[in-house]
């Protein structure tokens, strides 16, 4: 456990005024006087989180975590005093990152496969202090092994791998990464919420610009990312159609706007004005970030009182298993969602009630008991 590794440093973080200490099971929390800078690297940590109520960071618990956490604090604040140790001094990724992200740019990679390959990638030379050329096989293999034995999803694992994979070429043929066994995808069913759920939810929150993107979102089926990106010129209100413009995978495609939803819509335009980004962000031509609506949903969800271990992706499958449930065809589905695979699409099979209403429950047989 990491927290062993804590005591070992506990002086250095007394000295620092830094306090580290077990949160969770499963995190560290860190309590860090305000750096402006360092908030910005301290957002590069996978996994962080930021707690107001009691103005600490959180982290997953593992040595990798930690170390990161400490690696920025050296850079920010020019090395611990008393540390005297050089395991932890920082090596100099810059050029090599600028590189990779360079090569992904040309490779037309989307803006969040570059954010998260880099970290992967920085991850990777940090747990082992070595520069990319000085990787090798049985690192990456630690590495994967120390973040798999933390219990991340294999869906995790198979991003860090094909991250590792581009960016470190030189390990192709022998000892590609890709040779490496990549887990199986964890067959996890979405969390779902009902047409009840939705409602209380959605009068739970009162302000009408955070009303309004939660509702697009349930009502189009969208991905938090392209909600938060939608343009007014992409909403097609006579046709009831709204454009995504470069979903996952760069492709464009047209989902349902509703006509119970253009009225909410209306009310919001009314109000807010707003002239390119249909949800305008805190700065001049910026659009609202996907944090601040994950935020939203979460608040939403608390003061509704839902229980379900939903996200705001849960919106998008609620989407999807009522218009299975109301007897749209799955192909629709499929195409409305922007999947490119029917498979993915079939998973909501497996959480709609449709199937299972004409299922008597032997425990109906029961009911002369009571």
């Amino acid at each position: 456990m990491i927290f062993d590794y804590i005591i070992e440093i506990f002086d250095i973080v007394i000295v620092m005024h830094i306090e580290i200490r077990p949160d969770t099971n499963e995190r560290f929390s860190a309590k860090i006087p305000y750096d402006a800078a360092l908030v910005n690297s301290i957002k590069r940590i996978p996994g962080y989180s930021w707690h107001p109520d009691r103005k600490v960071w959180s982290f997953p618990n593992t040595q990798m975590h930690l170390d990161m956490l400490l690696t920025m604090l050296y850079d920010a604040w020019g090395g611990l005093v008393g540390a005297g140790d050089a395991d932890y001094l920082p090596i100099d990724l810059g050029p090599h990152i600028d590189r990779f992200q360079r090569e992904m740019l040309a490779k037309k990679y989307s803006r969040k496969t570059i954010s998260s390959y880099c970290r992967t990638a920085e991850l990777l030379c940090e747990y082992f202090q070595k520069l990319p050329s000085e990787i090798t096989r049985d690192d990456v293999i630690d590495f994967l092994a120390d973040i798999s034995e933390k219990a991340a999803s294999a869906s995790t694992i198979n991003v860090a791998i094909s991250a590792i994979d581009a960016f470190l070429p030189s390990l192709k043929g022998d000892v590609r990464t890709t040779a490496l066994t990549r887990p199986k995808k964890d067959r996890s069913l979405p969390v779902v919420l009902s047409r009840e759920e939705i409602l209380a939810l959605l009068n739970a929150v009162e302000n009408l610009k955070h009303k309004t993107v939660l509702s697009l979102i349930y009502s189009s089926g969208l991905r938090v990312s392209e909600a938060s990106s939608i343009k007014i010129g992409d909403i097609d209100r006579y046709r009831g159609m709204i454009c995504i413009r470069c979903g996952k995978g760069r492709k464009d495609r047209t989902t349902l706007l509703s006509s119970s939803f253009l009225r909410l819509l209306q009310r919001y335009l009314d109000t807010y004005n707003p002239r390119i980004w249909l949800f305008e962000g805190q700065n001049n031509g910026t659009h609202i970030s996907a944090r601040t609506i994950q935020h939203v949903f979460a608040a939403a969800c608390k003061k509704a009182g839902i229980l379900k271990k939903a996200t705001v992706h849960s919106l998008r499958h609620s989407f999807a298993t009522h218009l299975l449930e109301q007897g749209t065809d799955i192909r629709y589905i499929q195409e409305l969602l922007g999947h490119k695979s029917p498979t993915t699409t079939m998973v909501y099979t497996h959480v709609s009630k449709v199937r299972l209403t004409t299922i008597r429950n032997p425990f109906d047989d029961l009911s002369d008991i009571f």
